[in-house]
């Protein structure tokens, strides 16, 4: 049973949830977004006043029911693979490792807020991305062409919606699949030098990408 893929769900549900009646309260049912939402999605003047923690809570917020909706079934159908892939924890760790990633980017090329766990979900992607390099004939006995066709289709379409913040799609794309290759799948063997390299790069791009959004 994947039960960290069930876990990140309810916290994210959770969250919605509350911030929902927050919303709801405060605002008469006029926003779908309330108290969480406000002090905790990206805001990149926020974060540059010293409002790190919006790197990270932006993550498990979401805008309405259509975006928690879209975003959970993606992180029930592929999370369940990744889990399985990596273990509870490396799967935690790569989600919230791709999600910090995915809100560094948008932080540094988008001036918009923003918030939800798609760039994290896209981490996902990374992951599997990284597994189809491991092991190739399983990955296209698994998963196909479906995951290579959904990435492309999704990244497309986010270049002519001004809704979608395709550079937190990006970023945590790339993010977790520097994750994947930083902590390793369950069946590889211990590649500490290999591993401690991926590491060290992850680091050295979400630094670049804060220090961007933060000078620029």
């Amino acid at each position: 049973m994947p039960r960290a893929t069930y876990a990140l769900m309810g916290i994210c549900i959770a969250v919605f949830i509350v911030d929902l009646i927050t919303a709801l309260i405060l605002t008469g049912g006029r926003s779908w977004t309330g108290i969480l939402a406000y002090y905790g999605m990206k805001s990149n003047r926020a974060i540059s006043a010293g409002q790190l923690w919006r790197l990270l809570t932006a993550v498990f917020l979401h805008a309405d029911l259509t975006h928690i909706g879209f975003n959970m079934y993606a992180l029930f159908i592929w999370g369940k693979y990744a889990e399985a892939l990596y273990g509870k924890a490396r799967f935690v760790a790569l989600f919230l490792l791709a999600g910090l990633m995915g809100t560094a980017a948008s932080y540094a090329f988008n001036d918009a807020n923003s918030l939800g766990a798609s760039g994290a979900i896209y981490g996902l992607f990374g992951a599997l991305l990284y597994f189809r390099k491991y092991d190739k004939t399983m990955f296209t006995r698994v998963f196909g062409t479906q995951i290579l066709i959904y990435i492309g289709i999704s990244l497309a379409l986010g270049f002519f919606s001004a809704y979608i913040d395709n550079t937190g799609h990006v970023g945590g794309l790339a993010g977790g699949y520097l994750a994947a290759r930083s902590v390793g799948l369950l069946s590889e063997r211990h590649q500490r030098t290999r591993r401690g390299l991926f590491a060290a790069i992850y680091a050295a791009v979400f630094l670049l990408l804060i220090a961007i959004g933060f000078y620029f």
